[in-house]
């Protein structure tokens, strides 16, 4: 290997370590209670070398996030884009996350444990294109007529909100299988779809119980 590819697995190697460092710092005492200096000191590195990889803390949580985020997007991606089946399209896309969050759960943890600095990088980060990718799906769903015309911003929503707490609980509890819990979450979002397709739901109004006198 010459010069510049050394340089550049090391430079690899370095980045690697200050994820991995700060992925156990920040999972054991919570992001906004560890410093820069407590990341560096889990790694063999000087303080200063992690300035070459990262400018903030705020940067290397986005950093560790975004990695595994763009990752279970693009598959998700796949996976509703093959999906020829409102089932399989749901079902399938349920698997896939619950799966990862099974397989990795401290990275889960970590995310939750964070929530606050999470949420704030919401908008600009890759979690917000995750959600949009999401959107973009059902829209094509609907145009490939496997999904009923429906409004997609707030179905994302709703999609994406039950992935996430049921996401929680899995992360939290090992014994909890992700297979069982995509068949659930699968059961309950399709009978919400279909339920809006029906032409019954047009009639639908909310029942009031009027207050004793």
């Amino acid at each position: 290997m010459d010069k510049a590819g050394k340089r550049e697995q090391n430079k690899q190697t370095n980045r690697n370590a200050i994820l991995t460092a700060a992925r156990q710092v920040f999972s054991e005492h919570g992001y906004d209670a560890v410093t820069i200096r407590d990341v560096v000191r889990q790694t063999e590195l000087a303080t200063g070398t992690f300035y070459n990889y990262f400018s903030t803390k705020e940067e290397l949580l986005r950093a560790l996030i975004e990695s595994h985020m763009r990752d279970l997007t693009a598959e998700l991606t796949r996976v509703r884009g093959a999906a020829r089946s409102l089932d399989t399209f749901v079902h399938g896309a349920y698997l896939a996350a619950f799966t990862a969050i099974a397989q990795d759960p401290v990275l889960y943890n970590l995310m939750l444990r964070n929530e606050a600095a999470v949420r704030s990088l919401y908008q600009e980060s890759i979690m917000g294109l995750s959600t949009q990718a999401l959107r973009d799906d059902i829209r094509d769903a609907t145009r490939r007529g496997i999904m009923p015309a429906l409004d997609a911003d707030y179905l994302a929503a709703a999609f994406f909100g039950a992935g996430y707490e049921m996401g929680r609980i899995l992360a939290e509890s090992p014994k909890k299988d992700p297979v069982a819990a995509a068949a659930f979450a699968t059961r309950l979002f399709l009978g919400g779809v279909h339920a809006f397709a029906s032409d019954r739901v047009a009639t639908l109004k909310p029942r009031v119980r009027a207050r004793d006198s």
